[in-house]
């Protein structure tokens, strides 16, 4: 009938005579507004989710610590050597450090090598017990190093320096300084002094 109407898609009333492809038109711009409002809807739902964490991480450095007990003296404080003249002194090295490490021993403050140090023999011995002032109950282990204070004087740095010792832990080593005089010292060393101080070092 004249007149009639029918309804397009989103219940829209439109006349009969309705051109098809402005009703196709509508129908598509309805249907994408049905999709927007789908997607709104589920953009305000809950997600699901699941979390875990490992928490509280932390670094630290551990240390290197070595002490002596020699109570800053010098173990010695020899004079008047003659040809042949031996002595022997101890001193304990103690290692508190929490890392595994390397002790050594070389020489710093060297005075005159080229003089009596030349043939004055050292050897040090590293063991356990005795300690400084007395090497009473000192077990010998490996010689670590063997010839004249010259020789020694020429260790001046933990590149250079002697020892096995190698802590993991809190512990202690005793070494033991023999010296003597070497009986083919020349007369013209007489009166001739040398001095050094040994030096030990723990490297991680």
């Amino acid at each position: 009938m004249p007149g009639a109407r029918h309804r397009a898609p989103g219940g829209l009333v439109l006349p009969r005579q309705a051109n098809p492809r402005w009703v196709a038109a509508i129908g598509s711009v309805l249907a994408g507004l049905l999709g927007v409002a789908t997607l709104v809807g589920h953009s305000t739902e809950s997600a699901f989710s699941s979390k875990t964490n490992n928490p509280s991480n932390s670094w630290a450095s551990g240390s290197v610590v070595i002490s002596d007990d020699d109570t800053g003296s010098a173990m010695f404080s020899a004079a008047g050597l003659y040809p042949g003249a031996t002595g022997s002194r101890c001193i304990t090295v103690s290692y508190t450090g929490t890392l595994a490490s390397s002790v050594k021993v070389y020489a710093t403050a060297v005075t005159d090598p080229a003089s009596v140090a030349q043939y004055l023999d050292l050897t040090i011995t590293e063991g356990t017990g005795g300690g400084y002032g007395s090497c009473a109950g000192f077990s010998a282990g490996p010689t670590i190093y063997t010839g004249t204070l010259a020789g020694f004087d020429l260790k001046t740095s933990f590149g250079a320096a002697v020892g096995s010792w190698s802590p993991g832990s809190a512990a202690t080593r005793t070494y033991r300084l023999d010296y003597t005089l070497n009986a083919a010292t020349p007369a013209n060393k007489q009166g001739s002094t040398t001095a050094v101080t040994f030096q030990w070092e723990s490297q991680a």
